[in-house]
C-alpha cells in the first residue's frame, strides 16, 4: 500500500498541470468570499459567502482528481499496478488516499487560510462555523473520491467530462425541484432539512450538500445527511470499480 501511495504521489508531483490547478485554486478559495455581494467582516459571513459557491468548488475538487486519475491510464502506468500483484481493493484504497485526500486538501488548507483572515476581522459566529468545518471537509473528500472513482470505472480522460455532466445535472434536478416546490432550495438551506423525506433524499444524493451547510445550528438528522451521503456515493463507485478491476481487462 505505502508503495503504491508512494508512487502515486510522485507521478502527481510530475504533472504541470496539477501545479497550475493547485495555484488558480488556491487565489479562487481565498478570494471567492470576497468578491461576492456579501459583506464579508466575519467568520459565519465568509462561510455563508463560500458555501454558494460549493457546486464550483465540488466540481473543481472532482475534475482535478478525474484529471490526475485520468493520466494514468492515458500514459498506461495503472496497468503496471496490476502486473505487480495488488489486489483491487489496495488500489482502489490508494488512490483515494494518494489523488482523493491531497486534492481535498489543496481546496480545503486555503479555505482555512481565508477563514482566518475573516476571524481576524470578526468573530461573529465563530463556534457555529467550526462545527461545520469537519462536515464541509467530509464533503470535499466525497467530491474528490467521486472523481477518482468514477475515471477508476471508465479508465479514461473521460472522467472530467463524466463529473461535469453529473454536476450539471444535479444542478438541473435542483432547479426543477426548486421550480416544483415553490422555494429556493439552492439557497434556503432550512428547507431542505425540514422538509419531507423526498427533500432530505435529493439533498443526500447531490454532491453540493449546501443546504444542509448553510442552515442555521447543525443538528444530529442534518449531520447525518452529509455522512449518510458520503459513505453511499464512496461505496458505490468503489464496488463499481472493484467489479471492474477484478476482470483484469487490461
Amino acid at each position: 500500500m505505502g508503495k503504491l501511495i508512494k508512487a502515486e504521489l510522485f507521478r502527481t508531483k510530475r504533472i504541470n498541470g496539477f501545479w497550475v490547478c493547485v495555484f488558480f485554486t488556491f487565489l479562487y478559495m481565498i478570494a471567492v468570499p470576497y468578491v461576492t455581494d456579501i459583506e464579508v467582516n466575519s467568520a459565519e459571513k465568509f462561510f455563508t459567502s463560500a458555501m454558494s459557491g460549493m457546486a464550483v468548488m465540488g466540481m473543481l475538487v472532482s475534475m482535478m482528481a478525474a484529471y490526475i486519475t485520468g493520466r494514468g491510464y492515458y500514459h498506461r502506468t495503472c496497468m503496471y499496478e496490476v502486473m505487480a500483484g495488488n489486489s483491487s481493493l489496495r488500489i482502489i484504497v490508494s488512490k483515494c488516499l494518494s489523488i482523493s485526500l491531497p486534492v481535498t486538501m489543496v481546496v480545503y488548507i486555503p479555505h482555512l487560510i481565508g477563514l482566518s483572515i475573516a476571524c481576524v476581522m470578526g468573530g461573529e459566529g465563530i463556534t457555529d462555523v467550526l462545527a461545520k468545518e469537519p462536515l464541509f471537509l467530509l464533503t470535499l473528500f466525497r467530491m474528490s473520491c467521486f472523481g477518482t472513482l468514477i475515471t477508476m470505472c471508465t479508465r479514461s480522460m473521460l472522467g472530467p467530462v463524466l463529473v461535469y455532466v453529473r454536476v450539471m445535472l444535479e444542478s438541473i434536478a435542483m432547479i426543477i425541484a426548486s421550480a416544483t416546490m415553490g422555494r429556493d432550495l439552492m439557497e434556503g438551506g432550512a428547507d431542505l432539512v425540514t422538509m419531507d423525506s423526498a427533500g432530505k433524499i435529493l439533498n443526500t444524493a447531490c454532491l453540493s450538500q449546501q443546504g444542509v451547510l448553510l442552515s442555521g445550528s447543525m443538528e444530529s438528522s442534518m449531520v447525518l445527511q452529509i455522512i449518510i451521503g458520503f459513505v453511499i456515493e464512496l461505496l458505490l463507485w468503489s464496488v463499481i470499480s472493484y467489479i471492474i478491476y477484478e476482470k483484469k481487462d487490461y
